[in-house]
């Protein structure tokens, strides 16, 4: 006859009791809820280089890519079950539905789930349970089974949980537990009845004497699948968490290790004084203070709110109720942060090589390996700072350029759309040649590197293959042009051959302009930092040539547009100019004279007439007569108000101090607001409080002190009024401008 054990997923006491259950039972073979096609998995899960938390991970062979997971943590009473096999030489199968099936079944779930988006929520199982026994369902369990020091009375407790499971709930897996029944009775005629299945509890009050039926074998003839394939990979305790969303997870995993561990040694009354140990720590390395006067204070508070629930020893809300009001003097604010890295923690599980089943995940662990990156797998987030030129104080090729070769691997994850590692801002200002990362391990990381594998059989093949399928879809030539620079970044030179190709087949039907301008700040960044990253970069520079020359003779049509396509093609001209400063390959008079008719047009936008003149500026391409001669034409009673203001805004897009430091520009603006009516007023008003939301505040009482001097009053007069308090009626009319509706203006 078959003995049956029913657990609880991620249960100390269960992972306990189930080792004292199999050597009591001895059976001939073991049967353990998970993919009855993946057994082949559990040995090397098993392995003495395996380190808990840690999954099997099946997945769908076509996108999109499906997923469907079987964690486990050193506590796991199935992988202990499992290990207690393994090391006992006794056959041990999985007996729950095939991985396909579960995958087949997921996309019926999530069907299902789409029409009934509008359902009211049903109240769970351990809901009703709650409702019943008066407890939330995880104290409910730690005061019963976690601190059981008696077999016997576990086995019978546990028994009458999965009995209470069934009668406050419906059994929607019918499928499964017929599954289950069907691989029990293939066992048992091929071991006879000495064997032992190890299900959760809810399952075995439905397989236990039930035997395997004709409507059984209905159900099971014919399973839905789809192709997969599966692999292992490590886990952490966060993703174990509920607060990562896995159904069946463990709340406190880092607290249940502790627990485990001390059921191990004997000493499961420590748990309470370890686990407030622990958070008095955390608050000591990280500022706070936590005396140990605080720490005895709050192990007798947990202790009294126990034995007042109802409970032998302190379950994890007693222990958090007392931290609180302990160490936290009645904030949980104040402790949140360490409770997460004592409850929770940041553990992640380690396979060995040759565990793992797709190409692109032992290509991934390889280069960690190569690239000294394997210290950054891991759940906290840490900086790598990166400095691409050629290391010269070291011996081998691979070291010189071991910075740059790690920048290429990030960069083509990143194009994967593995989220191991973010580009963060530069070390400093302009300095091309560095990089700064933000490395953070997940197990999020290693599904996206199986999904992955669906590209190619190396994260290079699969960076190359995801950049050729951008360039297939790009529609615009900016598009285009950010997949070349994502190829360049990437280090993969046939893919900037190919992307720069796709460039010079869409320059010639592209007229936009600002495009244009986003294409040529690309190439500008591939011909003058190609030799960085080890990159050919002179075909490029005849492409760039050639999309400069039609930026130039297209600009002044471009720029008969409204204030949206303006910003666009004030940012592409900025661009472009200091491409041209960069590179004297570039025909800078051609630049020149097309932005000079662009400050001097009157059919141009305004606020791109301003910018032109601000570029003439800058490069001291403009006299002072033709400054002024544009300041007073634009800021003039001929011209409409509205696009005054816009070209004084363009105009401050550069240069400011040396603006600022002109008293005729400040005269002017002043002559040319004096001269508005009420109704011209309201839309240059928007506009320069725009212009000047962009100024710093020394610029801003520059600006007032040249104002001042205008109106006639002293620096010092000026300088006061910019420092005094805003009075009551001022406060009043600005929120009155804030709340201003202007409508089209």
């Amino acid at each position: 006859m078959a003995e049956y054990f029913g657990v609880r997923h991620f249960s100390p006491a269960c992972a306990y009791y189930v080792t004292e259950f199999l050597d009591r039972v001895k059976p001939n073979i073991l049967l353990i809820e998970g993919p009855s096609d993946l057994d082949e998995l559990i040995k090397p899960l098993c392995g003495i280089d395996s380190h808990m938390p840690a999954a099997i991970l099946a997945y769908t062979e076509e996108a999109p890519v499906r997923t469907v997971m079987w964690p486990f943590a050193e506590f796991s009473p199935e992988y202990r079950a499992m290990l207690w096999a393994v090391r006992n030489g006794v056959p041990v199968r999985f007996c729950d539905l095939p991985s396909f099936c579960f995958l087949a079944q997921k996309d019926k779930d999530r069907d299902k789930a789409d029409s009934s988006d509008d359902k009211p929520r049903e109240v769970s199982v351990y809901e009703r349970m709650s409702q019943v026994t008066g407890q939330d369902n995880d104290t409910f369990w730690e005061y019963t089974f976690e601190h059981s020091q008696s077999y016997d009375d576990f086995i019978r407790a546990a028994e009458e949980y999965g009995r209470s499971l069934r009668e406050f709930s419906e059994n929607d897996d019918i499928l499964r537990e017929a599954y289950m029944r069907k691989r029990i009775a293939e066992a048992q005629s091929e071991y006879g009845d000495n064997i032992a299945v190890i299900t959760g509890a809810f399952h075995t009050y439905g397989l236990k004497n039930v035997p395997f039926s004709d409507e059984d074998k209905r159900l099971t003839d014919k399973l839905p699948s789809v192709k997969c394939k599966a692999t292992l990979m490590p886990y952490s305790y966060f993703r174990l968490s509920s607060r990562s969303g896995y159904g069946a997870g463990s709340k406190a995993p880092a607290s249940y290790e502790l627990l485990w561990k001390n059921r191990l040694k004997g000493s499961l009354d420590d748990t309470a004084a370890e686990y407030l140990s622990k958070i008095a720590a955390y608050q000591r390395e990280n500022g706070y203070t936590a005396s140990s006067a605080e720490v005895i204070e709050a192990l007798r508070l947990a202790e009294t709110l126990a034995a007042m629930r109802g409970g032998k020893m302190p379950a994890m809300s007693d222990l958090r109720d007392a931290a609180v009001t302990c160490l936290g003097h009645g904030s949980f604010g104040e402790i949140s942060l360490a409770c997460a890295d004592t409850e929770i923690g940041v553990k992640i599980g380690s396979l060995p090589e040759g565990t793992v089943c797709t190409s692109v995940q032992e290509d991934f662990i390889r280069q960690l390996k190569e690239l000294k990156l394997e210290r950054y797998r891991k759940a906290s987030g840490e900086e790598l700072e990166l400095d691409l030129r050629e290391n010269l104080r070291v011996k081998t090729e691979k070291s010189a350029f071991l910075d740059l070769n790690r920048s290429f691997f990030l960069h083509r994850l990143s194009i994967c759309g593995v989220h191991f590692a973010e580009t963060q801002s530069r070390v400093q200002d302009n300095a091309t040649w560095a990089e700064r990362w933000k490395l953070q391990w997940s197990p999020e990381t290693e599904i996206e590197i199986v999904e992955a594998s669906l590209n190619g059989d190396t994260v290079e093949q699969a960076a190359s293959f995801s950049l050729n399928s951008r360039l297939l879809k790009a529609e615009s030539l900016s598009e285009t042009a950010g997949t070349l620079s994502d190829a360049f970044l990437c280090g993969l030179p046939d893919c900037v051959k190919t992307a720069a190709s796709a460039v010079q087949g869409q320059a010639a039907d592209c007229s936009s302009r600002p495009d244009s301008g986003k294409a040529i700040v690309t190439l500008s960044e591939i011909v003058r930092f190609g030799n960085i990253r080890r990159l050919d970069a002179e075909h490029a520079k005849p492409l760039m040539q050639q999309l400069f020359l039609r930026f130039c003779l297209g600009i002044a049509i471009a720029s008969v547009c409204d204030k949206a396509a303006a910003e666009e093609l004030v940012t592409a001209i900025s661009a472009v100019n200091n491409a041209c400063l960069s590179h004297d390959f570039l025909d800078e008079e051609r630049f020149i004279t097309a932005v000079t008719d662009l400050a001097d047009s009157d059919t141009a936008n305004p606020l791109i007439s301003g910018f032109a003149c601000a570029v003439l500026m800058e490069r001291g391409k403009i006299s002072s007569e033709k400054l002024s001669e544009l300041i007073n034409r634009r800021l003039s009673k001929g011209t409409p108000p509205g696009d005054g203001a816009l070209w004084f805004e363009g105009l401050s897009r550069k240069n400011r101090r040396s603006l600022i430091s002109r008293l005729s520009v400040w005269e002017k603006l002043c002559e040319f607001i004096a001269e508005l009516d009420e109704e011209e007023f309201k839309p240059v008003l928007v506009c320069l409080r725009r212009t000047f939301s962009e100024f710093s505040p020394g610029e801003k009482s520059d600006i007032a002190e040249n104002i001042g001097e205008v109106l006639g009053l002293s620096k010092e007069a000026a300088a006061e009024f910019m420092t005094a308090e805003i009075s009551e009626e001022e406060k009043q009319a600005i929120d009155e401008l804030d709340d201003f509706d202007f409508g089209d203006i």
